[in-house]
C-alpha cells in the first residue's frame, strides 16, 4: 500500500483480530474473541468514531491500533506501513506518531508529577535535554489553552478537565499525526466535554491530525465524527458517514445505542429543567 495521499486512507485495519484466555484454573481456560475481523479506514486530518456498549471489543481495537498490544491476525496500515507485526526495535520508531489518550488523566500520567514533568516525560525518553523539553513544554501547554506559569504545579492542582489537558498536551510533544482517544470525555460534565471537543478540532485543524475516537456514546462523538463504526460482541455491525448512520441506523445496536443516547439527553434537560 503506498504511503497517505489524499486519496488513500492514513490509517487502514484489515482482518484486525485479538483473542484473550479467560477462565479460572489453567485446564479450563478458553479463549475469547474481543475483537474479530475487524475492518476500517481514516483519512488523513479525519475522525472515525468507534462506538459501542461497555464489553463490545472497541477499547481492544484501539491498543491493537497503537500497538500497545500485538494483534493475533490482521493488518494496520499507518500511512502505508503495516505496524501490526513491527518487532520491538522498529516499533520504538513509529510509536512517538501514534499517541494516545485515556479516560482518566491520572491512570496515565503520574500524580506525584508537576505539570512539566507529566508533559515532557515522552521527550525525556527520547533524550532531549532540559532546555529542549521545557521550550517544547511551554508550547504545547499553551496549544491546550493552559498556562505556562501552571507547569511548575503539581498535577493534582488541576481540574479533570485540565488534566485532559495535560494529557493532550503530552501526546502533541512527540508531533503524533494519529491520536487515539479512549473514552476520553467519559467522566467529564457537558460544558468540558464542549470545550475538550472543541479543542480537538482545532488541533486536528492545525496540525492535520487524525482521530480514531472510542465511545459507548453515539451522540457525544457524532459533532466531531466524519465517519462512525458500531462494535457489538468483538464485530463491526454497522458503519458509513456519521449523518448516514445518525439519521438511518440499520443495525439493531445501532438504534439501541441512539435510543439510549436520547434517554440520557432527556434525564439531562429534565434535571437541568428542575434546577432552574
Amino acid at each position: 500500500m503506498p504511503a497517505s495521499e489524499p486519496n488513500h486512507p492514513f490509517l487502514r485495519v484489515q482482518g484486525l483480530s485479538k483473542r484473550y484466555l479467560a477462565g479460572g484454573r489453567w485446564h479450563r481456560r478458553v479463549h475469547m474473541a474481543a475483537a474479530i475481523e475487524i475492518d476500517f479506514e481514516i483519512g488523513k486530518g479525519k475522525t472515525l468514531a468507534l462506538v459501542g456498549a461497555s464489553g463490545s471489543g472497541k477499547s481492544t481495537v484501539a491498543r491493537c491500533v497503537t500497538r500497545l498490544e500485538r494483534p493475533d491476525a490482521g493488518q494496520i496500515w499507518l500511512d502505508g506501513r503495516d505496524i501490526a507485526q513491527l518487532s520491538r526495535r522498529d516499533l520504538a520508531l513509529v510509536r512517538p506518531g501514534i499517541q494516545m489518550i485515556f479516560q482518566d488523566a491520572v491512570t496515565s500520567i503520574n500524580p506525584r508529577f508537576s505539570a512539566a514533568e507529566a508533559i515532557e516525560e515522552p521527550l525525556r525518553i527520547q533524550g532531549k535535554n532540559s532546555s529542549e523539553r521545557r521550550s517544547i513544554a511551554e508550547e504545547v501547554i499553551q496549544e491546550v489553552a493552559l498556562s505556562p506559569a501552571w507547569l511548575d504545579r503539581s498535577v493534582m492542582q488541576f481540574s479533570g478537565g485540565q488534566r485532559q489537558r495535560l494529557a493532550i498536551a503530552r501526546a502533541l510533544t512527540t508531533q503524533p499525526k494519529l491520536l487515539v482517544l479512549d473514552e476520553a470525555f467519559t467522566g467529564l460534565d457537558l460544558s468540558t466535554q464542549a470545550q475538550i471537543a472543541n479543542l480537538l478540532l482545532d488541533l486536528q485543524a492545525a496540525h492535520a491530525l487524525t482521530y480514531l475516537v472510542i465511545s459507548h456514546d453515539l451522540t457525544l462523538v457524532t459533532n466531531m465524527a466524519d465517519a462512525v463504526a458500531v462494535m457489538s460482541h468483538g464485530r463491526i455491525v454497522e458503519q458509513g458517514s456519521t449523518r448516514q448512520i445518525v439519521r438511518d441506523p440499520k443495525h439493531e445496536e445501532t438504534k439501541k445505542l441512539l435510543s439510549s443516547a436520547k434517554a440520557a439527553e432527556s434525564r439531562l434537560a429534565r434535571r437541568a429543567g428542575a434546577s432552574a
